[in-house]
């Protein structure tokens, strides 16, 4: 420990005709001293004290050393009251005066060493677990007084850089670190340099909060980093992103270059990445959360670090077909709603399809579509962005072509619903850049925009019932214009329309509606134009593979964030439940757990909604409720559930009982055979006669027996309120039964049949219901609006299925294969309501934080045990603690073998001179159960010996390389000064020799053909470097195309810093290189650069246009 100065009696020369000022600054000096002094004699008794004391003694003795560590913990309180009395006097001292004073500037000094003995003290009184922090990829420990606010010195703040480091940790002893030195001080790279310390924005993790874990206390947390800038915090394995409404908008996130802005983000995915290629289980990223939360930005981020690390990169074809996708789909699948500006209204579920630890197919899966919103949108909210797009965006010869001269949105009767202004500069824009990337895409444009301008146009046709024998027509010029859009003739689309085929018994029959039902099949054409339209954008761009991909990812501990760990909280895959529905991948990739080859499954990631209350929830709000209770329900399972049954099986005791919120009984609700809701609906739904006060009394009878979960409405007849997870919502079910039918007859798809429509895009939209129609006449079939997902035969024969069942159907596939992956969770949270950058709303935040379970997760993770392995796993993971002799190697010995290690990792631990971690973990039955701070320590272990056990190997390979070179080397030294070509360390440039220089005959022969050549063609031969490869030529290509072997080696520059996404790059921006040649490796160079042999992207490096080679000194 640093030793503090006790003399500081005022010895400060002062004349004695000095100033009233001046001797009011020496009082107050005066004073200032004795407060230090008193404190300082107050620290050495305190230290004294301790001294008496070991501490294990302090850590694990009974009830007498508990209050006599609660004393020390009193007293450190009052010395840091002390220290923030000092510098306050210090403060209010004149700035002159100050300045000119000797005893201010020794007090200074010595409060800034009883502070660091006072930390220290802390540090080692344990008054807060050591947290964790990143700095160039490689992982530290932060002091504990980072993390606690109410233990904070107020000095350290100004004189943190001042502090001193007091001893290192052995190497045996690195059991939380990857330094061989490690200062108890050291702190995190944003503090660094500026001399401040904030402990909310350093606690990165709520697992080491201080102090009681209240909801205030989290939030507290969450707001002080989120004013910081730090809108991701973890707890455990789990992480909390908070949207900020600032940054990189959404639309420019996949293609957006600035990197490490999001690092907790970045670190899912590369844990994720990492763990399939080390375990060989497919992985899956769910990010849940209230609508406006930020899900689809994070979905994003994660899907272009994915690319980053194992597709290539942000310059691959592949990589930009799938940016120009999400840009068509975004406007096609999102909305203005009154919470979300940017609403996306359909759950994607995103499949990175992994082949030899490379992405080589990308697949996007819609799961739902709010086909409601195309003609009726809610009021006070706008339909999908491509409409008002546009309208904005299409030139006048285009609307001429597209017959929609002289509307605009107050004119279109789906999208007159909205008063407000619209901003048409952006949408414009922004329908610029649709078009290029629906083209990208290799779909015509003009086809999607007939379809979408005929939808538009359908909204203003209206069927009137006059009493006359058919029915009149409101909007003649636009039932014409439809039909020409369409491809069909007038006359064939208002018989389609106005006209019904019904079968009874084998009998067909036709009849004409009536004008509502004209109205639904014009609605319900409206829609199933634009679901199919939407269907088929997605397998446009499910159709592109990435073929011959040989780029290799490779996993490094560096680049992972370990407490998102494999097997941790959420992440365990729960293999004794086989699904027996094949997952989505299961076409090309097997949907089980592990793979034959290392690296073959895929990285899914589900953005799926949450929990919507509107003043008037329709059908769609139940359908959409009904997914976010699925959702939730899986993360209680694998958070919840999992983890505290499996304490209960094998008998482990835990110290917490966490008392979370099951939705369960919602759901088996909704779900129940007979008396469930959606069961009671799709019964109401398959008659075509029945109204809605039949199913409001169906669901009376059938639903009492539902412990309170639903409540009929006594104001209303046509509402009802469910009792969900997080609050109660009404629900109108007016139009519950049409929306669940979701059906459209056969009088309207047999217009667009290949013999009556010109049109081929739409005949394609209905492909196979034409087919089914076998090309005749209507047969008084109905079929689904938006395409009925494929099902495995139950046995039974159904004329259609409902909307609910299929949603239900996909969910439990949906579920299936999750639940054969390990999971890593995303609780997105929205900072406030009215999506401003400068507003944190506090019950806002904390209302999502109740629904979420955030307090619940947080207890769970900190007094739990939320990381569980196999004792083999455990034994094979971590058998490096131990000697090999020392363990017995067999199965049935491996308790004892665990035993052996946890025995050597509490050795390691106490023999270190780190902060004291709490390492609790337990022996069951089959699994080890360890708490989260025994499995970071554990993990930075391993890391510690893979990083020194990799540095042994290079250092061998590198001596075999050298004692194989020499021979050759020698014989060319002593031989005579010539240009060396092997590979040693360069840093010196060398002139290269002119081109005067005397050429052997076949050399002559090649220079006089390649100058023959360049004169043909008009080339200048006199250039050092050879033109520069095209940028839209795709990245997997090699370079060996484009630059000649007999080149090398050659220097280059850098014009990126390598890794791009460290902060301590190996090779800087604007560096010289020396390339030794092409890599087996697709796109890479083989360099050497002090010392090192890098494979370097070829993207990141240019010729050096000057005469200098680099090259060895000789």
């Amino acid at each position: 420990m640093m030793t503090t100065s006790s003399s500081t009696s005022s010895t400060s020369p002062s004349s004695s005709s000095s100033s009233p000022a001046d001797d009011d600054m020496e009082d107050d000096t005066l004073s200032i001293s004795s407060l230090v002094h008193n404190s300082t004699q107050t620290l050495g008794v305190l230290k004294k004290s301790m001294a008496d004391m070991s501490w294990m003694d302090l850590m694990q003795k009974g009830e007498d050393r508990r209050k006599r560590l609660n004393v020390f913990k009193t007293v450190l309180r009052e010395l840091s009251k002390c220290c923030t009395d000092v510098q306050v006097g210090l403060r209010s001292t004149k700035q002159d005066a100050v300045a000119s004073s000797e005893e201010v500037v020794l007090l200074r000094e010595q409060l800034r060493s009883l502070s660091a003995e006072m930390m220290f003290l802390r540090q080692a009184l344990g008054m807060k677990a050591a947290s964790q922090t990143h700095t160039n990829g490689l992982p530290h420990l932060v002091t504990p007084m980072q993390a606690d606010q109410g233990y904070m010195d107020p000095m350290i703040r100004e004189s943190t850089s001042s502090i001193p480091s007091h001893h290192n940790s052995s190497s045996s002893g690195c059991s939380c670190g990857t330094n061989s030195q490690l200062s108890p001080y050291f702190l995190p790279s944003s503090s660094a340099g500026t001399g401040t310390r904030d402990p909310y924005t350093e606690l990165e993790d709520l697992v080491h909060m201080s102090g009681p874990l209240t909801e205030e206390a989290v939030l507290k947390v969450l707001h002080h980093r989120w004013q910081r800038g730090e809108c991701q915090t973890r707890i455990g394995p789990v992480l909390v992103n908070i949207n900020p409404y600032r940054g990189i908008p959404t639309e420019q996130v996949l293609q957006h270059s600035r990197h490490g802005h999001h690092p907790h983000l970045h670190n899912v995915a590369n844990t994720a990445l990492k763990q399939l290629i080390e375990t060989g289980t497919s992985q899956s990223i769910i990010l849940s959360g209230a609508t406006g939360s930020g899900k689809t930005y994070a979905s994003q981020l994660l899907l272009r670090q994915l690319h980053e690390l194992a597709g290539g990169g942000a310059e691959t074809e592949s990589f930009k077909h799938l940016v120009n996708a999400f840009t068509v789909l975004r406007s096609l699948g999102c909305a203005k709603t009154k919470h979300n500006s940017n609403s996306s209204r359909m759950g994607q579920y995103i499949e990175a399809m992994m082949s030899n630890c490379s992405i080589y197919r990308t697949k996007l899966h819609c799961y739902w579509l709010d086909q409601s919103r195309v003609v009726q949108p809610p009021q006070g909210e706008r339909g999908y962005h491509i409409f008002y797009q546009m309208l904005a965006g299409l030139s006048a010869e285009e609307r001429v072509k597209l017959h929609l001269t002289g509307y605009s949105a107050k004119d279109l009767h789906y999208l007159n619903n909205v008063t407000e202004a619209d901003d048409s500069e952006r949408d414009r824009i922004r329908f610029d850049a649709w078009r290029k990337s629906l083209t990208s895409l290799g779909i015509h444009f003009f086809d999607v925009m007939r379809v979408m301008a005929a939808i538009l146009l359908l909204g203003n046709i209206q069927f009137i019932d006059d009493g006359g024998f058919e029915l009149d027509i409101k909007g003649n010029n636009e039932i014409k214009s439809v039909a020409a859009l369409l491809g069909v003739s007038g006359v064939a689309l208002y018989r389609g329309l106005t006209t019904r085929t019904r079968n009874l018994k084998g009998q067909v029959f036709k009849s004409l509606c009536d004008a509502q039902s004209a109205n639904q099949n014009r609605d319900s054409l409206a829609k199933a134009l634009y679901c199919r339209t939407v269907s088929a954008v997605i397998r446009k761009v499910n159709s592109i593979t990435r073929h011959n991909n040989t780029r290799h990812y490779s996993a490094t501990s560096s680049g992972s964030d370990d407490t998102l760990s494999n097997d941790s909280l959420g992440c365990k895959p729960m293999r004794h439940q086989p699904s027996p529905v094949p997952s989505k991948s299961s076409t090309n990739q097997s949907s089980t757990s592990s793979h034959s080859s290392m690296g073959d499954g895929f990285i899914s990631i589900l953005d799926m909604f949450g929990l919507e209350s509107n003043e008037c929830n329709k059908f769609e709000q139940l359908c959409v409720n009904f997914s976010a209770e699925t959702i939730e329900q899986f993360y209680t399972t694998r958070v919840f559930k999992h983890t505290q049954d499996v304490c209960r099986q094998e008998n482990v005791h835990c110290d917490i009982n966490v008392e979370y919120c099951d939705n369960t009984p919602c759901l088996q609700f909704l779900l129940a055979q007979d008396h469930g809701l959606f069961s009671v609906i799709d019964s109401e739904s398959r008659s075509l006669d029945n109204t809605c006060d039949q199913l409001i009394q169906t669901l009376n009878v059938k639903c009492t027996q539902s412990n309170g979960y639903y409540t009929s409405a006594l104001e209303n007849s046509h509402q009802f309120t469910i009792k969900h997870s997080s609050q109660n919502i009404t629900y109108d079910a007016s139009d519950f039964l049409d929306a669940n039918s979701d059906v459209i007859s056969d009088d309207v798809i047999t217009i667009f049949q290949k013999r009556s429509c010109n049109f081929g895009f739409t005949t394609h939209l209905f492909s196979q219901e034409l087919k089914t129609l076998q090309g005749g006449s209507p047969k008084g079939l109905l079929f689904r609006i938006s395409p009925s997902p494929p099902r495995e035969c139950s046995g039974k024969s159904e004329t259609f299925t409902t909307y609910s069942q299929d949603l239900v159907y996909r969910l439990d596939s949906l579920i299936k294969t999750l639940d054969q992956t390990q999971t890593h969770f995303v609780r997105c949270i929205k900072s406030n309501n009215k999506e401003e950058p400068t507003s944190f709303d506090s019950d806002v935040v904390k209302q999502q934080l109740k629904s979420l379970q955030i307090l619940e997760t947080v207890h769970l993770i900190t007094g739990g045990y939320p990381h569980q392995l196999k004792m083999s796993e455990f034994v094979r993971r971590y058998r490096f603690l131990a000697h090999h002799k020392r363990l017995r190697g067999t199965s049935d010995r491996l308790h004892d073998d665990c035993k052996i290690l946890l025995d050597c990792f509490l050795h390691i631990m106490d023999n270190s001179n780190l902060p004291y971690v709490s390492t609790r973990w337990s022996l069951g039955t089959k699994h080890i159960f360890l708490s989260v701070e025994a499995w970071q320590c554990l993990e930075r272990l391993r890391d510690s010996r893979r990083d020194i056990a990799a540095v042994i190997i290079q250092s061998y390979v590198r001596r075999w390389s050298c004692k194989t070179k020499w021979p050759t080397l020698k014989s060319v030294l002593r031989s005579g000064p010539k240009r060396v070509q092997f590979k040693e360390p360069i840093y010196e440039g060398i002139q290269s020799p002119p081109s005067s220089v005397s050429r052997s005959s076949s050399e002559s022969h090649r220079y006089d053909v390649v100058q023959d050549s360049c004169s043909m063609y008009a080339i200048d031969s006199s250039k050092p470097e050879p033109p520069p490869v095209p940028k839209n030529r795709p990245f997997p290509y090699t370079v060996t195309s484009s630059v000649k072997s007999a080149d090398f080696p050659q220097t280059r520059i850098m014009t990126h810093n390598f890794p791009a996404d460290c902060k301590d790059p190996l090779v800087k921006k604007g560096e010289l290189i020396l390339v030794m040649g092409p890599c087996d490796t697709d796109g890479f160079l083989v360099v050497e650069h002090n010392n090192y042999t890098l494979k370097v992207p070829h993207q990141h490096t240019q010729l050096k246009p000057t005469g200098y080679t680099l090259g060895t000194r000789i």
